[in-house]
């Protein structure tokens, strides 16, 4: 049980988190280095509409935590444009860019994030993929298609390609923002964009992966949240590494969210961090820690 959850936000700086998460005198460039203390890993957003300069990346390396994962979605232009068809050079040079955070293990999943019309018609496409890259880097596959679930041969197949590699099968909960009252901007865009897909609960891999987008009054989550503590309780008990991914309509709120969550899997686990408080209530970097 004391398998650590790998515990992240999709960004690690934000224009509302001062004073809320960054102390007040810290330097924007010290954004990554604070966040990695208290986070034990970011899912990357911006890979997937435009790459980053090399030196960006190594300072990324260099500021990060030790132990601290960085997982990025492949580029719109490889996922999107090209169906992940005719993209080997577009993909070595994404790997070669990401080299500093894979020579250090800081690179945790490279995250496949398939448009809402890559159907099961393109599985073999995704077979290729799989095949050609599962031994150069970890990935995770987030589908968005109604084929894959409708728990039928497609669906079927998805997973046991899934499953033959060990790639981990991304589950998206988009049901708290999607039940929220498009009260405000952030919430009428965010229920826009983000897919309203069922929750189908499998593991296909060895580090299960949740996306989890909130709703911004955070005492709602609890019955969301309750649902999955049984989950992560039995991937722990399987010896799995999960990984956490916790969003709000805006994500200024996000570290609130964060501390719910940590409250009830430790009332859930049975596991006690030695500070209850925010930011150090997150316990990353404590040998024993759990998360």
């Amino acid at each position: 049980m004391r398998q650590k959850i790998l515990i992240g936000c999709p960004q690690w700086s934000h224009t509302q988190w001062q004073h809320v998460f960054f102390p007040s005198s810290l330097a924007k460039t010290q954004a990554l280095s604070f966040y990695s203390q208290h986070y034990s890993s970011v899912e990357g957003n911006t890979t997937f509409y435009a790459l980053p300069k090399a030196e960006m990346v190594r300072n990324w390396s260099q500021q990060a935590a030790e132990h601290f994962k960085f997982c990025f979605k492949l580029p719109a232009q490889i996922t999107h444009q090209k169906l992940l068809q005719n993209c080997q050079a577009d993909m070595q040079q994404f790997i070669e860019l990401l080299s500093p955070l894979i020579e250090k293990r800081q690179l945790g999943k490279l995250l496949i994030q398939l448009p809402p019309y890559f159907s099961a018609q393109y599985l073999p496409q995704l077979a290729r993929f799989i095949e050609s890259y599962h031994q150069q880097v970890d990935l995770a596959v987030e589908v968005r298609h109604p084929n894959f679930f409708a728990k039928d041969e497609n669906e079927k197949q998805l997973n046991q390609l899934l499953m033959q590699y060990q790639i981990d099968r991304i589950m998206m909960d988009t049901r708290p923002v999607h039940a929220e009252r498009p009260s405000t901007e952030a919430i009428r865009d965010a229920q826009q964009k983000k897919p309203k897909v069922p929750v189908h609960l499998i593991s296909t891999g060895n580090n299960p992966i949740v996306r989890y987008v909130g709703q911004t009054d955070i005492q709602a989550n609890l019955p969301y949240i309750k649902v999955w503590l049984k989950y992560f309780k039995n991937w722990l008990e399987q010896d799995k590494q999960p990984y956490l991914f916790i969003h709000t309509a805006d994500n200024a709120g996000v570290h609130q969210l964060t501390a719910l969550w940590l409250e009830l899997l430790t009332a859930e686990l049975g596991y006690y961090p030695a500070d209850n408080t925010l930011p150090k209530s997150f316990g990353i970097g404590q040998q024993d820690a759990l998360f």
